[in-house]
């Protein structure tokens, strides 16, 4: 049996964690934030709540597909019935596809939530250093406490901060040394005081400053009311814009949305932001081996399969049959 330290608690490093506890092996996670499931977040608000980080979730593939079916069958997931329209300088058009989209419920982590559940599991502790001993790692965070010794790290933050800890002169290094950096993504939730009368549940965004929209109340599981609605904004704007007021992304926001609805908008109730400085890759596969068995270092996370939910799933699902196979003696 080994004991491995898992670093972020996103859906790659609890698939990771779960699988390797289910070989008979240790894990202890540690989450820099509150809680867990990454960009898979829902926020609560005073008689609502809205998924600011992914909107929802599609399956590529087989072996996906099997997990997914595990999910529906434990409640952890639904179908969201919607088709996007495409709203581009000449209004909104049809976009017409056949993919089933899934969510989280009652929110979108709900599938890490269930995962987690028996896990040695660390919230708001920021790994801030890796300190070899022996064979074995010990890992401090930013107050000063250790926690040890483990016979493995494995990686699970966003490429930044996954750069950050990895030790110099690991063969993981070298194709993560230059890449581009991940991009941002504003996000802004809303709601009225009566329903807008919007008739497509969501969009992809073609022109302007936002990218999506979504009637985040449309989703299943969710309160139908109060009309709510998420607007993410391109990472080019995003990035432009890292000290956006409130004030412009809510007007940035309605703007989209009366050009989707092509009329006025009811009174807004309630909003909020959020600025995630690692949103995106935009790399399909950024990481060849996801294992350096010299100095028991792995990586895993969507940034190293491309941004989709399956790409975070798929590589903790895939560092954690490498490393079985690795403690297999």
């Amino acid at each position: 049996m080994a004991v491995f330290a898992v670093v972020g608690a996103g859906l790659s490093g609890m698939t990771l964690a779960r699988e390797l506890e289910q070989a008979g092996h240790r894990c202890q996670v540690f989450e820099k934030s509150r809680g867990r499931g990454g960009r898979l977040a829902t926020r609560r608000r005073d008689g609502w709540q809205a998924d600011h980080g992914a909107q929802y979730f599609t399956v590529r593939s087989p072996e996906f597909q099997q997990e997914v079916d595990q999910w529906l069958a434990r409640g952890w997931v639904a179908p969201w019935a919607v088709t996007p329209v495409v709203l581009d300088r000449d209004g909104v058009q049809p976009s017409p596809d056949e993919q089933t989209r899934y969510v989280g419920v009652p929110s979108m982590n709900a599938m890490v939530q269930g995962m987690s559940e028996g896990l040695d599991l660390f919230l708001q502790t920021r790994v801030d250093r890796l300190e070899r001993v022996g064979r074995q790692w010990r890992l401090w965070d930013d107050q000063g406490e250790q926690y040890g010794q483990f016979d493995a790290v494995l990686l699970t933050a966003p490429l930044a901060q996954a750069l950050a800890l990895l030790p110099p002169g690991s063969q993981l290094e070298v194709p993560l040394r230059g890449t581009t950096a991940m991009l941002p993504c504003w996000a802004v939730a809303i709601t009225f005081s009566e329903p807008t009368g919007i008739e497509a549940d969501a969009a992809f965004v073609k022109a302007g400053v936002v990218n999506w929209l979504a009637r985040d109340s449309s989703k299943p599981g969710r309160s139908a009311e109060p009309e709510t609605w998420v607007a993410h904004f391109t990472a080019q704007w995003s990035a432009n814009h890292l000290n956006a007021s409130d004030s412009l992304l809510e007007q940035q926001c309605l703007a989209a949305l009366r050009r989707l609805g092509q009329s006025e908008l009811p009174s807004v109730t309630d909003r909020f932001k959020h600025r995630w400085l690692y949103a995106r890759s935009g790399s399909a596969n950024l990481l060849g081996e996801a294992y350096d068995a010299n100095l028991a270092i792995g990586l895993a996370g969507d940034w190293t399969q491309g941004d989709r939910l399956e790409g975070a799933w798929r590589s903790g699902h895939r560092l954690a049959k490498t490393l079985i196979e690795h403690w297999a003696d």
